[in-house]
């Protein structure tokens, strides 16, 4: 009787989860290759979980598996390449797992309330809440990676609910164009470092104009959403809100310690190379949650009794619910993984390269208008924006041409927030949608597609006078 309890389908797929978590931790401190087992719990994982998908993209999660595994044929398929291929995106899934963990000290620590409680005395109504939303996920994102989603969604959805009528639209908009605004500049980016490896401009070069790029993008969003009918609806005001602003909640600077504690430390990992930018934010999002849960612990000494029992609950909750919401997307990762990983490792990749080059070379300034487009098109066939920017950026450079490299590096770091806010396919347009239950198009192609226009026609005319400069 206890055996089949403890083997049945939910539980195997947490375990699968657990170990995919476990593996990739490991093999950031022994040193054991350990693709090979990673990529069996990836394949676990994705088993199990591609149920959960929905049919779209269950199928479309399957085309892009196959044709990776095409693509990496090409070249040569082995064992090795196969593996390498299928976890090449799986950090990124690790990482909203172990984010999800931070709901944990929260849930204890009750301060869902303490951030509604600020949310209602220093932030009224939908104009000061999108605002408020997109500095916070800015701020984060910018070191945070993709567990920056989880975490403000997680916090203040029912806050900001509360605030706006359509709390979907607000919530979508501000955090897919606060993230990728911070991506543009953010030292924990990816694509910021991948364009500055193929373009040769050294981050320190790229950094002040990207980060006025990102500024600029802000304060767009705000103008071209501040006057939309949903931001002119008056918070509502009820006797749950004012029940619950009279319970005695615990500190903010418990909160913001936690988070400005988990920025430091990440910093300090990525600045002595212990791991990668996005395996540096996991480790210390776990030694963080670890540590956070264990003052709790200790300052409701007194209140030993109810510390457990509200630890125990916020535990099972997150097995039950939370680690598997953190890995939802994982057989989609997968799939578009192995596809990117395979298409970079094609001869098709070398033969695009080779006849691409001299068209490119005739266009002349175009060009800059060009590559933005690009890299968003083929987002929306499903190539991940970091796939491109790479095929483009060194396309591009292995040409002879009178444009500045600072410009090109511009111009790719636009188009690949552009696509990341455009494209069904995004990781960040995926995370939301399936956070907020909407679909992708509409938080995609629905809501930002006017202002991923407006931005690029704006952003390419300041790059080329902030290329002038820098």
């Amino acid at each position: 009787m206890f055996l089949p309890k403890i083997v049945n389908k939910d539980n195997v797929y947490h375990i699968l989860i657990l170990g995919l978590v476990l593996t990739q931790l490991l093999g950031l401190i022994i040193p054991i290759d350990l693709t090979l087992l990673e990529a069996v719990f990836a394949i676990g994982v994705s088993i199990f979980g591609i149920q959960k998908l929905s049919k779209s993209f269950q199928i479309a999660t399957i085309i892009f598996f196959v044709m990776g595994i095409a693509l990496l044929g090409t070249a040569g398929l082995s064992v090795i390449k196969f593996a390498s291929a299928v976890i090449s995106m799986i950090d990124i899934i690790v990482l909203l797992i172990v984010m999800r963990l931070f709901l944990v000290p929260v849930s204890v620590g009750n301060y869902q309330s303490s951030v509604e409680e600020f949310m209602k005395q220093h932030v009224n109504g939908p104009k000061q809440t999108y605002s408020f939303v997109m500095l916070v996920t800015n701020l984060l994102s910018s070191i945070l990676s993709m567990g920056t989603i989880a975490i403000v969604l997680s916090i203040l959805g029912d806050s900001i609910k509360r605030q706006v009528k359509d709390s979907d639209r607000l919530s979508s908009t501000a955090v897919t164009r606060a993230y990728t605004m911070g991506t543009l500049w953010a030292p924990g980016a990816a694509t910021i470092f991948l364009i500055s490896s193929v373009t040769k401009v050294g981050w320190t070069r790229l950094f002040v104009p990207c980060f006025i790029l990102g500024t600029t993008g802000l304060f767009l969003s705000y103008l071209m959403e501040h006057n939309q009918a949903y931001m002119k609806v008056k918070p509502v005001k009820n006797d749950e809100i004012v029940q619950l602003n009279n319970q005695k909640n615990p500190s903010l600077l418990g909160l913001v310690f936690a988070v400005v504690a988990l920025l430091v430390l990440s910093f300090i990992f990525m600045h002595n190379k212990i791991a990668s930018s996005m395996d540096s934010v996991t480790i210390a999002g776990l030694l963080i949650v670890l540590f956070w849960t264990l003052l709790l612990g200790l300052r409701k000494i007194k209140q030993q009794q109810t510390f457990t029992a509200d630890l125990k609950k916020s535990i099972v909750s997150y097995w039950q619910k939370g680690m598997v919401g953190g890995a939802s997307l994982a057989p989609f990762f997968v799939g578009i993984g192995t596809f990117t990983y395979g298409f970079e490792h094609s001869t098709i990749s070398v033969s695009l390269t080779k006849n691409l080059s001299p068209i490119f070379a005739s266009l002349g300034w175009w060009l800059i208008l060009l590559i933005p487009i690009i890299v968003v098109f083929v987002s929306l066939i499903g190539i991940h924006p970091l796939a491109s920017v790479a095929l483009i950026g060194k396309v591009i450079m292995s040409m002879n041409i009178t444009l500045s490299p600072v410009l090109v590096a511009l111009g790719l770091n636009i188009g690949s927030v552009a696509s990341y806010m455009l494209s069904p396919f995004a990781v960040i347009i995926m995370i939301v949608a399936t956070i907020l239950n909407v679909k992708p198009t509409t938080v995609s192609l629905r809501w930002n597609w006017k202002f991923c226009i407006s931005f690029v026609i704006v952003s390419l005319a300041l790059a080329t006078l902030l290329s002038l400069i820098f």
